[in-house]
């Protein structure tokens, strides 16, 4: 069995093979959003070893809101993972807001993010 290779970052967090893979089946504009959102909003989470996260993020390209949906792997001890990434319905997107499972802008608040540790998710 081949392990995929993971992509390592300094910023806190690895990507694996499929999300990569995932991210540049998708159009440049939209991919480039995306990237630029989950760096500037996404935050660590609490650890789980039997289960992945889902998440709801929109950005905006050309001022049509794009839904999408990120699977986040968090082990303990470990840097937060993102194993896939997929557009979803704004319906899908409503749904994991109401059960609290989304990407949370930190677009009002960036002068107070500054000193504030990275990566908390929700």
């Amino acid at each position: 069995m081949d392990l995929k290779q993971r992509y390592i970052r300094d910023r806190g967090y690895d990507v694996e093979e499929e999300f990569m893979d995932s991210l540049r089946s998708l159009d440049h504009k939209i991919a480039v959003k995306i990237a630029i959102y989950l760096e500037e909003n996404i935050y660590d989470i609490e650890p789980n070893e039997l289960t992945t996260y889902i998440f709801g993020g929109v950005v905006h390209v050309e001022d049509e809101p794009i839904t999408f949906a990120i699977e986040i792997m968090k082990i303990k001890h470990r840097h937060l993972t993102f194993t896939d990434i997929a557009l979803i319905s704004m319906d899908e997107y409503l749904d994991l807001i109401l059960e609290n499972s989304y990407i949370k802008s930190n677009h009002d608040n960036r002068t107070n993010q500054k000193n504030r540790k990275r990566y908390t998710i929700l």
